[in-house]
């Protein structure tokens, strides 16, 4: 099952990703990391994995972060974190989010679609 968080914050792209990547609490693995500069604009994309024994399944999580508009977009979607034929769950995705929110908290400027 997808969940996915799309929010603007304050910061730019390399300031938000400096955030999320030295914060001690966050418990999942960096498999990935890209940036890219067109111009002025930069985007950053990072791939997170991390096993979730609730329902023995092993869940992606990809974040952009990107400042092409007048403000910097941070989405996060978490895949891969259900199991079965219903591919339930258990509340995985949004648990793998959360900590992305959390930690850009004190900068958010608007929640864009949570779901």
């Amino acid at each position: 099952m997808k969940h996915y968080l799309e929010f603007t914050v304050n910061v730019k792209p390399d300031e938000a990703t400096k955030f999320i990547l030295e914060d001690s609490d966050l418990t999942s693995n960096l498999i990935f990391q890209d940036r890219k500069v067109a111009g002025e604009k930069v985007i950053v994309i990072l791939v997170f994995e991390k096993f979730f024994f609730r329902n023995n399944s092993t869940a992606s999580l990809t974040v952009t972060i990107d400042d092409f508009s007048s403000v910097t977009y941070v989405k996060c979607i978490s895949s891969g974190n259900g199991e079965g034929l219903l591919d339930f769950g258990w509340g995985a995705g949004k648990s793998f989010i959360r900590p992305i929110r959390e930690i850009l908290e004190n900068h958010i400027l608007d929640i864009i679609e949570d779901n």
